[in-house]
């Protein structure tokens, strides 16, 4: 490692205390706004694969984390699969995470502009996964030249993304991501408080 690259950084890390999915899931979106505000226009070309995967596998965390959460709200075992290819399907996850809230909004009394807003940002955030889904359905692409046969490419002629457009909806989807766990729950608990004052 050349000297200009060594900062005076904590390097020893112990990994056993980041075995949470938020936790895996912030790192990542760290690093994504590192790499977005220290990078220059210059980098874009050279910068594009790895921004991408790291906001493709965001996303991926970020349902794991929200679906495992929502679970012990809505009380019904999360259906997340996680050996094979299939692991990585964005649609499914996001299937998931739907159904999750549904039976949430189903089973209480949630206040009606909190469903608004839930909807309004799952359209902006389907929208952002579709991206992905066309790109990398297998979390695949963006990692590696070839498919997993070793010699088709992971893109074909025409597959274009233009990452200026792709970076405000990263960052609008962020508080779905973020914060759908916190508002549900604490619906609950807001509830709970009120039953106990009366």
């Amino acid at each position: 490692m050349e000297k200009q690259w060594i900062k005076n950084w904590n390097y020893n890390q112990r990994l056993d205390h980041k075995s949470d999915w938020y936790r895996y899931y912030g790192e990542y979106t760290l690093a994504i706004k590192n790499l977005l505000e220290r990078s220059d226009q210059s980098q874009t070309t050279v910068l594009a694969l790895p921004l991408l995967f790291m906001m493709r596998h965001s996303l991926e965390l970020a349902f794991k984390y929200n679906i495992l959460e929502l679970e012990k709200l809505s009380g019904d075992a999360a259906i997340i699969n996680y050996k094979g290819g299939s692991a990585h399907i964005l649609s499914k996850l996001h299937e998931e995470f739907n159904r999750q809230v549904k039976l949430i909004f189903d089973s209480r009394s949630i206040e009606k502009e909190i469903i608004k807003d839930f909807k309004k940002r799952n359209r902006e955030l389907t929208k952002f996964r579709v991206v992905f889904d066309k790109l990398d359905n297998w979390s695949y692409a963006f990692r590696y030249p070839v498919k997993n046969d070793g010699t088709t490419n992971s893109f074909g002629t025409g597959d274009e993304i233009n990452i200026s457009e792709i970076i405000p909806i990263y960052e609008r989807t962020q508080i779905i991501l973020k914060f759908t766990v916190d508002v549900l729950g604490e619906s609950d608990m807001i509830r709970g408080i009120i039953k106990k004052q009366l």
